[in-house]
């Protein structure tokens, strides 16, 4: 399956819901934007590792500044991006391929990606 090409204007915008070093700043009104940046967080989640909730809200809090990270928990379990037990304890990441614009949003935060 071939990838669409790169938008560079929708990259550009959506590039500005976060600072430098990566961290979220603003939550965008689009929701295609917003499954860009869903996907650029995922990215900073840990591979092939379990996670209480305390855990997982802990590393969302780190990595955004407009205080929801439930927001962000709840969109990644329900996109299955991540995935929670039936009680809620653990939790762990889904592996799957990162989209291409979303691969060139995390290079912009690089090296200080995953903050």
């Amino acid at each position: 399956m071939t990838e669409l090409p790169i938008d560079a204007k929708r990259l550009a915008s959506v590039a500005r819901c976060f600072d430098a070093a990566g961290r979220l700043q603003r939550w965008p009104s689009k929701r295609s934007d917003q499954l860009l940046v869903l996907a650029v967080v995922w990215s900073y989640l840990p591979d092939g590792v379990q996670m209480s909730e305390p855990e997982v809200s802990s590393m969302l809090r780190d990595w955004h500044d407009y205080e929801d990270y439930a927001l962000l928990r709840r969109e990644l379990c329900d996109l299955d991006m991540l995935r929670r037990t039936p009680n809620g304890r653990v939790y762990r990441k889904v592996s799957g391929e990162l989209p291409a614009e979303a691969k060139a949003l995390v290079e912009r935060f690089t090296p200080t990606a995953a903050p």
